[in-house]
């Protein structure tokens, strides 16, 4: 779990000083993130085990629920950015649990890999669109309505570790309540305008 805090701050930090050179330079970031995935595809690591994107995605997750600061201004600044790089750091996370699904994994089909699965499907076209041109090219109503589907992702996530009943399992219920609770007056106001 330090591993995945640590991650969270240094992410956090970085985005709040670097902001403007991470969208300036994103493309080159992807790329040398890209080439670091490539390297760790063999061996079990910090990243393959899921470690880093989680702590990518969270500093993702929670920047739509801070109050209006400068923190969470520079954090939307780079949001889409940084939904990129956790994507590309889930790569050898997902392909190494597919590949133990289909190679290793003799057992019935539990429900927190279902969760598993349902995270890498929701996650293809949201990361896909978090690209500038292609939400662009989307328009930002349609592209609005799509990622309404990241709460699904951020849900199916943190169930999926918290299935798996290990040590971590209560800080993952901490981290799902917390986010829940400061996200439903948005929700609650939605809902209102809606009726």
């Amino acid at each position: 779990m330090t591993i995945i805090i640590s991650t969270s701050l240094i992410v956090t930090i970085l985005s709040y000083f670097f902001y403007k050179e991470i969208h300036k330079y994103r493309y080159y970031l992807y790329a040398g993130f890209g080439i670091i995935v490539l390297l760790l595809l063999d061996e079990p690591n910090i990243v393959s085990l899921g470690y880093i994107p989680f702590g990518t995605f969270l500093v993702v997750m929670y920047a739509g629920v801070l109050e209006k600061s400068t923190i969470r201004k520079r954090l939307f600044m780079v949001r889409a950015e940084l939904a990129v790089i956790g994507g590309i750091l889930l790569i050898p996370h997902a392909f190494g649990f597919i590949e133990f699904l289909l190679d290793d994994y003799k057992g019935p089909l539990m429900i927190f890999f279902l969760f598993g699965i349902l995270s890498v499907i929701i996650l293809i076209p949201l990361w896909i669109t978090s690209f500038t041109f292609v939400r662009k090219k989307m328009g930002y109503k349609n592209w609005k309505r799509l990622h309404q589907i990241a709460y699904v992702f951020y849900g199916s996530v943190l169930f999926h570790l918290i299935l798996m009943k290990n040590e971590r399992m209560w800080i993952y219920i901490l981290i799902l309540s917390v986010y829940v609770l400061l996200k439903s007056p948005e929700w609650v106001k939605v809902i209102k305008k809606k009726r």
